[in-house]
């Protein structure tokens, strides 16, 4: 009997399997804080160089002694701003060391406390770039173990080291420390949401995996809402932090076995036949159904070594070819992703309002993926990924054609942007995952997945390159032609809605004769779920 098999026979998604969701949704939730949070703690602020001399100087201008002082002292940039790192001293400019920040948005920020300006302004994206960086050595180390030790134990861990290094972070002394904090932050804070993904989707039947996955996807945008009130209530980095990080002791009691037991597919794949059958027993009396079958005849799929992995995957051109277009969407979809996403707060208009579009777009293309069934993957995934690089690209139109007064438009197609990458940030695992046979499965998504790591860990630096002609929108049109030269790429993969999955390398030559499966409202989900929940790019 195939495992799937037994959980159908469970309920696709009984009363037991809906209580697990509301145990697991905490973490996904605090998860949804640690990427977009940045837009608030190291937010930006503007800033000029403090008047020498001068202790209780401001940015806001306190009387017209002031401001006469501030213009004999501060030099004009071309724009008729202030200069920001330029103070004149014996008739000449030169560069400064101290700062004062304009407060109107954020009381303080990390970029304040440590002067992040100037000279040092790449050092605030070192520091979100180690987040991203921990995310991807956890995806090559750490979340393997969770076939090791088990998805419980990882769930557990990851949440203990999660809250210390986000209760620490507002007592950072400097930078480094603050990186250092963001680094396991990203560490175990992406081991946590991919256990957390895995029990969840190995408790469903495949019916309702689609369902139950983009679920997740949901709950995290509710998160990001929850995070988006926080920010807007709370304008000092420091106590936003703290706030975000003391209900992240909550999770500590899934130590508990009865409030997170492990997973029973994990159990049976390990032999650990008595533990496995007592929670299915609990999963039967909650969901008011008989049980009584003999685990040891469930057959779960082994795991292959790297060697025969490699060389299977090798012997296909077709395959090869297939692995570095989906390689390149990961990366381009989490570059883009998270570009956007970071990054709220440097397009033009309100930072609080652009999150709020933003996040709501993000849950309306998550909300796509419930279509999948009914549209097809390829028409589906073409589609979402030449919308968005099209609404990134017209942004150059506000910015070329238009004056300071339809910036709102800029905004606007970047959502647009934001709404297919999101869309496609639903889909792609799945889709990916249709593609390939049983047999390199794993290793594909998994070498997607660290595709998706990458692409994440550049993506603070585009702002960087936002001045010159193109200015904001320069970034936007960067998103737009990777993703429309990926989608380009996209058109040769082939449509996988309905058909048996792909077993053997063989297989994938005659793909197109492939009879359609009975259980075809997820695919991938119903032969490997492992395959699929590990590789989310979340």
């Amino acid at each position: 009997m195939e495992y799937d098999e037994l959980i159908r026979g469970f309920g696709n998604f009984g009363n037991y399997q809906r209580r697990l969701y509301i145990v697991l949704f905490l973490p996904v939730i605090f998860n949804s804080f640690s990427s977009p949070v940045t837009n608030f703690l190291v937010g930006l602020q503007r800033h000029r160089c403090r008047i020498p001399g001068l202790d209780n100087d401001t940015y806001k201008i306190q009387n017209e002694n002031h401001q006469q002082l501030i213009n004999r002292t501060i030099p004009r940039n071309l724009d008729g701003d202030y200069e920001e790192c330029l103070v004149v001293s014996n008739a000449s400019s030169e560069k400064c060391n101290d700062w004062v920040y304009d407060t109107s948005m954020f009381q303080s920020t990390v970029n304040s406390q440590f002067n992040l300006v100037c000279d040092r302004k790449l050092m605030g994206s070192h520091a979100v770039m180690a987040y991203f960086i921990g995310t991807v050595v956890s995806t090559i180390v750490f979340v393997p173990l969770g076939d090791i030790v088990g998805r419980r134990y990882m769930v557990c861990i990851s949440t203990t080291l999660t809250f210390l290094a986000n209760i620490a972070m507002p007592f950072s002394t400097n930078i480094y420390m603050f990186a250092v904090c963001r680094f396991f932050d990203g560490f175990c804070g992406n081991c946590l949401y991919m256990a957390a993904f895995i029990i969840a989707m190995e408790f469903v039947g495949p019916k309702n995996r689609i369902l139950a996955g983009t679920c997740i996807l949901l709950v995290y945008c509710l998160g990001e809402f929850l995070l988006l009130l926080l920010g807007f209530l709370i304008r000092d980095w420091k106590w936003l932090q703290l706030t975000l990080a003391v209900p992240m002791a909550i999770p500590l009691l899934y130590w508990w076995p009865k409030v997170l037991p492990e997973s029973p597919r994990w159990l049976v794949s390990r032999k650990r036949y008595t533990e496995a059958l007592a929670i299915l027993r609990n999963v039967a009396k909650a969901n008011h159904v008989e049980f009584n079958k003999d685990l040891s005849d469930i057959k779960i799929g082994k795991d292959e070594g790297i060697l025969k992995i490699l060389k299977d995957l090798l012997k296909s051109r077709k395959l090869l070819l297939r692995s570095i277009i989906m390689f390149s969407n990961w990366f381009v979809i989490s570059f883009i992703y998270y570009g956007l996403t970071l990054n709220m707060g440097k397009l033009a208009g309100n930072l609080y309002i652009n999150f709020a579009i933003g996040v709501t777009v993000e849950a309306l293309g998550y909300s796509l993926c419930f279509l999948m069934n009914k549209t097809g993957r390829k028409p589906m995934h073409l589609v979402v990924m030449f919308g968005s690089g099209f609404g990134c690209l017209l942004s150059i139109l506000p910015t070329l054609f238009f004056d300071s007064s339809l910036t709102w438009l800029l905004v606007a197609f970047a959502m647009v942007g934001k709404f297919g990458i999101s869309a496609a940030f639903g889909e792609i695992y799945i889709y990916t995952g249709e593609l390939f046979p049983t047999v390199v499965r794993s290793f594909v998504l998994g070498f997607c997945g660290i595709g998706a790591r990458l692409g994440a860990t550049i993506s603070p630096y585009v702002y960087h390159f936002a001045d010159g002609t193109f200015g904001e929108a320069l970034p936007l049109i960067v998103f737009g032609g990777s993703t429309i030269i990926v989608a380009t790429m996209s058109i040769k993969l082939p449509e996988t809605r309905g058909r048996k999955l792909l077993e053997s390398v063989k297989d994938a030559q005659h793909e197109e004769d492939l009879e359609i499966d009975r259980y075809d409202n997820d695919n991938v989900c119903s032969e490997d779920l492992s395959d699929c929940s590990e590789s989310s790019p979340l």
